[in-house]
């Protein structure tokens, strides 16, 4: 998303400050004394301490930071990271311990640094905001803030001279342009507050099931048929996505949703991306082939892989699925589990500012410490017989298919499994003697709860008894260590000392794992925490406006209250929230939970009829729901009720051209009064009109002539382009249709005063041969 500025003062202030122009002096007549560090020397944050020795001021986000900038009249440089982002070590080397350029920023800033995970709320507003102005986002953020918190720049990494420019020419602003400065800070902060709403008011009823299929079709569009995956790179593991996918398989047997994602999987599994050794995956690829990994390690990865890649082989009985699920059990329990049973945070992704450092292996190495024939298999196996692959070194993985190496070597898998096992553990001992990437120890409430969660599932489907009593020795740890004498939860711990009120997240991925923990154990004494916790998550974070919020109501100075907008690496707080509730209301058939589940889905009815991709863990809950077969529907609205829909209004008849086996004509035929949107649409929240095809589980490839359509003048500034009754589509398939082909439309029926319904899918059964028109 992009924030989009007319050339107006506030637009030629962005551009000044990213030039970066050197429109002042290279400030050493600045004020160098600096700061001793003491401000983050006793902080619990892994991340702010590493900025302790510092040159910078630091100050933690808080009053006393804020105070001093009103009070010196300065503006605010805000910096966000974490503990494990190699990017932001670069820029702390760079910038950060630099001396001169601690002296520009103590001199004319306040600054900043936030830990992104001990303060998700502050990550999420500003990420909006270097969104919205940079066109992209990451870590470190770098924003400047007027001393109300708004920003007028932002952005990601900034090597050191264009960030020492940022702030000379950031201050020459701030002295001689405050009103521009004051302007852009407004309109971004305005940006913000709109883009954390939700579009649209509320569904009446549930979103209709046919997003999920509406889903599949467009992450088919996207998929990457050789590599699996739905972007090219970087590559993100997006457990969300396949857990649908596995969801329409398990529920519709949807072959091609399975193909998705067990190719995904599989190809996830032998790249680098997974460490081949020691388990567990690192964050993401930045090739198509999930070779080279980013190589920091995440826990909530690893906690979502490990109940996908389960679940994936409950539903194929591959047993590679279900050796990379032990895989993920054994690196938690080696690299990630502290005292007490909790789960820590992450991996660097670095040693010695050398990322993958202690990862990477050459053919030298591995012949000094295996046996002539283990080195042979290794080298085959492992890809090792090409160029390094990152830095001087060999990253381990499965060129090939685990059946064909298995065939190439002239062995059957499961044998060739076995030899590889003692050879990867003298490895693994042999790497564990290197020096070891920083270890982010500090303890975080969803991230557990999420390990929790898979590890009781895993246990149930592994038929691994001993998983499951992990996670209920890290539940017990959970609710002993991070809940305050009122029993609400609290966010984050270190060294037992736990802090900040917690967030959405924390709630519902904690509830979701108490209550898979009952589901698995039959243990009743589960459900009681779990319980509570969903009566203070609908007691302090239930939004009227549908929803829930994301910050609990203790926390102040937010410019916001967001919500997302979208699944990622991480569920949307909203979608895991609608998830737990439902798993709670069918374990206790407790009505307001389910109510609470579906009004969370029908508020975000609007968005998953505008991109059901973008929420594929909300579709998830929306499945769950209607599985677990919820009193009710969950709506407040009464039961005879006769809800109008799309498809009151439109319905399609289909003709074959004479003499043309590949072509069809497809009329609309709406109601009186009423029309659907043209393709394009003419603004972009109008839902399209599309036609598709399927025979069987087969998708046909149509090739659609849409009309430009009517015009329509609808008050807006301009008018739209329509389709009324009789539009007909021409439609041209690759090969010729056959019996029993369904055609679908999708459009959304809206009335010639305004009124629009919700969008549907209409389709027809065109059954036996095809009627050629006349």
């Amino acid at each position: 998303m992009t924030l989009k500025t007319p050339c107006t003062p506030s637009a030629l202030l962005l551009w000044a400050l990213a030039t970066v122009l050197p429109a002042m002096g290279a400030g050493a007549s600045a004020d160098s004394a600096g700061a001793d560090g003491h401000r983050l020397a006793n902080v619990t944050s892994p991340y702010l301490q590493q900025h302790a020795g510092n040159p910078v001021e630091w100050y933690p986000w808080g009053d006393e930071a804020f105070e001093k900038a009103r009070r010196e009249d300065k503006f605010i440089l805000l910096s966000v990271g974490y503990s494990t982002c190699y990017w932001c070590h670069v820029m702390k080397r760079e910038s950060f311990a630099d001396e001169a350029t601690a002296a520009l920023l103590n001199r004319y800033a306040v600054s900043i640094k936030v830990d992104r995970e001990e303060r998700p709320d502050v990550d999420a507003i500003y990420m909006t905001a270097v969104q919205l102005m940079a066109g992209h986002g990451g870590w470190p953020m770098t924003l400047l803030l007027t001393p109300d918190l708004e920003p007028f720049f932002a952005a990601t990494y900034l090597p050191r001279e264009r960030f020492q420019g940022l702030i000379r020419n950031a201050q020459a602003l701030w002295t001689d342009n405050r009103p521009a400065v004051m302007e852009q800070g407004a309109r971004v902060a305005a940006a913000i507050r709109d883009a954390g709403r939700l579009p649209g008011e509320p569904l009446v009823a549930l979103p209709q099931d046919a997003l999920a299929d509406r889903a599949v079709e467009r992450l088919a569009e996207r998929f990457d048929t050789f590599d699996g995956g739905f972007q090219q790179a970087p590559k993100f593991p997006m457990p969300s996505i396949l857990e649908l996918l596995l969801t329409r398989y398990a529920d519709h047997d949807d072959a091609r949703a399975l193909e998705m994602a067990t190719t995904t999987l599989d190809a996830m599994a032998r790249g680098g991306i997974h460490d081949q050794l020691g388990g567990g995956f690192h964050r993401y690829a930045i090739d198509n082939q999930w070779l080279v990994p980013h190589f920091e390690k995440m826990l909530y990865d690893n906690a979502q892989l490990l109940h996908t890649y389960a679940r994936a082989h409950v539903l194929t009985d591959n047993p590679h699925f279900a050796r990379v699920a032990h895989d993920i059990v054994a690196y938690l329990r080696r690299e990630m589990t502290g005292p007490a049973g909790l789960f820590y945070s992450a991996r660097d992704a670095e040693v010695d500012a050398v990322e993958g450092e202690s990862y990477l292996w050459t053919p030298e190495e591995l012949a000094q410490l295996l046996p002539a024939a283990d080195y042979a298999l290794a080298y085959r196996v492992w890809g090792l017989d090409g160029p390094p692959d990152f830095e001087g070194g060999h990253i381990l993985h499965w060129p090939r298919g685990y059946a064909a190496t298995a065939a190439a070597l002239e062995m059957s898998t499961g044998d060739l499994m076995a030899r590889l096992e003692p050879i990867r553990d003298r490895l693994l001992a042999s790497r564990r003697q290197r020096p070891q990437p920083h270890l982010d120890d500090k303890v975080i409430t969803a991230w557990n709860g999420l390990t929790i969660w898979a590890l009781a599932y895993a246990g149930e489907a592994l038929e691994r008894p001993a998983y499951v009593a992990m996670a209920e020795r890290a539940a017990h740890a959970l609710l002993a260590t991070l809940r305050d004498d009122e029993g609400r939860l609290l966010h984050v711990a270190r060294h037992g000392r736990a802090r900040l009120d917690a967030y959405l997240d924390d709630y519902a991925a904690v509830i979701l794992g108490l209550t898979e923990l009952h589901r698995v154990s039959g243990e009743a004494h589960w459900l009681e925490p779990a319980r509570a916790l969903a009566d203070t998550l609908l007691a302090t974070l239930k939004d009227p406006a549908g929803g829930f919020h994301y910050a609990p109501p203790t926390v102040d100075h937010l410019l916001a209250r967001p919500k997302a907008s979208h699944d990622g690496a991480m569920p949307g707080a909203d979608s895991l929230a609608a998830r737990a509730l439902v798993a709670l209301a069918r374990e206790t058939a407790d009505g307001p939970y389910a109510i609470a589940a579906a009004d969370t889905l029908r508020a975000y009815g609007p968005l998953l009829n505008e991109a059901p991709d973008d929420l594929p863990h909300m579709l998830w809950a929306l499945a769950d729901f209607r599985r677990a077969g919820l009193a009710g529907d969950g709506t407040t609205a009464p039961a005879t009720a006769a809800l109008e829909t799309t498809s009151d209004h439109l319905r399609i008849s289909a003709r074959r051209p004479p003499g043309d086996g590949h072509s069809l004509d497809v009329t609309l035929h709406l109601s009186p009064g009423w029309h659907v949107n043209a393709t394009p649409p003419s603004l972009d929240f109008l839902t399209a009109t599309r036609l598709s095809a399927r025979a069987g589980d087969e998708v046909l490839a149509l090739t659609v002539e849409y009309p430009r359509g009517e015009k329509m003048d609808t008050g807006l500034g301009s008018p739209i382009h329509i389709y009324g009754d009789g539009t007909r589509l021409n439609a041209v398939a690759d090969t010729p249709p056959p019996a029993g082909t369904v055609l679908t439309v999708h459009a959304q029926a809206c009335n010639d005063s305004g009124r629009c319904l919700t969008p549907a899918d209409v389709s027809i059964d065109l059954g036996g041969p095809i009627p050629a028109a006349d």
